[in-house]
């Protein structure tokens, strides 16, 4: 966030969710003082146990899905409940996460973080309701391409559910809730494109669109096993992005000859982080090291790199995210704004060098650095948790 913020991209940041979750554990039949229910979930279940202290809401690009309010018909947002029309605002669905346990305990309050960090004109709605049938994992399943949230752009929604079907892995997205998302945020029919996920790829292990594929502004670069049947539907995205910018989308289309999927889910290539700095022609791209030491995965970087494709290439270590299946782009939630929104982001939401230092040093005083199921079962060590997450929450809400 640090490296990024240095590029004058402005970065927001929101506590760690509370953990761990006793309502959950009551839910499940655990009961009597919080030291009981930790101790028989321990002895009983302990995937619960682990379900109800875990947490991955620091991969925030499975927070909610976004459109800018240019993007909706006319530039403009329907009131749900009035039945009226507001001033336009970007449009956030707060995505409901149901193929995980641990994970669908997070939405409310990754609902009252995203609420708390942007600017009032950023309508946060909550999850969609429906159960598995409707399930939603946010942005690691759209992409948006446009230039800014300035003028319109359009929307790719990647779903997993249908024939065919992977063999060893449930899909995690349902065309069901992409268009209902779709339906929310108004986006007009001739900006909105749906694409299959292949099965191969989601058994291979990319269970998010954002393992196999990455776009930004003006660039959609693939696996070309990222999809099935999708040959048309790509066909019909290059033209109506024609259309609506008046130039080329730059799409890359990255064979299994050059890249296996296993090497693509091994070095999260497609999961990169790509971003546009205002004095830079082309964007910058940030990889994880596995992408540096994988030859045939530096070798495709370095190539975009050296067409123009990319300004330059920078390797992150982010070994401990990706033990736990999360990449750069993992780790960002990317909220196209207009410059007049700008101005009116909470200043204390956002990163500042004296804030990133609080921060520093309040992780390094107080975060353990070992881990084990039997500290999941001690009240003190969630009394300590606890409070360190509040000491965390409380820095964000000073303004510097």
């Amino acid at each position: 966030m640090r490296m990024v913020a240095a590029w004058t991209q402005m970065q927001l940041v929101t506590p760690p969710q509370p953990r761990p979750d006793f309502q959950l554990l009551r839910a499940f039949g655990f009961s009597g003082t919080n030291e009981d229910v930790l101790k028989q979930a321990k002895e009983i279940a302990p995937h619960l146990l682990s379900a109800a202290t875990g947490c991955s809401a620091m991969w925030t690009a499975n927070a909610a899905t976004i459109s800018p309010a240019i993007d909706s018909i006319n530039g403009r947002l329907r009131n749900a409940d009035q039945g009226t029309t507001k001033n336009p605002q970007t449009e956030l669905t707060v995505a409901n996460l149901v193929s995980s346990i641990h994970r669908t305990t997070e939405p409310a309050q990754t609902r009252q973080d995203l609420r708390n960090a942007l600017p009032p004109s950023c309508r946060v709605t909550d999850a969609l309701p429906g159960g598995t049938a409707m399930r939603d994992e946010g942005a690691a399943n759209h992409m948006r391409l446009g230039t800014s949230a300035e003028q319109p752009g359009i929307h790719l929604f990647v779903y997993g559910d249908g024939d065919p079907s992977p063999a060893q892995h449930h899909p995690r997205q349902s065309r069901a809730a992409c268009e209902a998302v779709a339906r929310r945020h108004r986006l007009p029919n001739e900006n909105v494109f749906f694409l299959k996920q292949h099965p191969d790829a989601i058994d291979a292990g990319a269970f998010h669109n954002d393992v196999v594929a990455m776009s930004h502004h003006d660039r959609l670069i693939h696996h070309t096993a990222a999809f099935i049947d999708s040959d048309a539907t790509l066909q019909r995205i290059d033209r109506r992005y024609q259309q609506l910018h008046d130039r080329e989308l730059i799409r890359i289309a990255v064979p299994t000859e050059s890249l296996s999927l296993q090497q693509a889910v091994a070095t999260y290539l497609f999961n990169s982080q790509i971003i546009s700095t205002p004095s830079e022609v082309a964007p910058r791209i940030i990889c994880t090291r596995q992408v540096e030491q994988n030859p045939a995965a530096r070798e495709l970087v370095e190539t975009w790199r050296a067409q123009g494709v990319f300004e330059s290439v920078h390797y992150v270590d982010l070994d401990q995210s990706m033990s736990g299946g999360g990449g750069p782009a993992c780790l960002r939630l990317r909220v196209p704004i207009s410059d007049s929104q700008i101005n009116t982001v909470p200043s204390c939401s956002r990163l500042t060098e004296a804030k990133y230092e609080q921060l520093r040093e309040q992780i390094e005083r107080d975060y353990v650095t070992e881990l084990t199921i039997e500290d999941l079962a001690r009240v003190d060590f969630h009394q300590h948790a606890t409070e360190t997450q509040q000491k965390l929450a409380r820095i964000l809400t000073i303004k510097n």
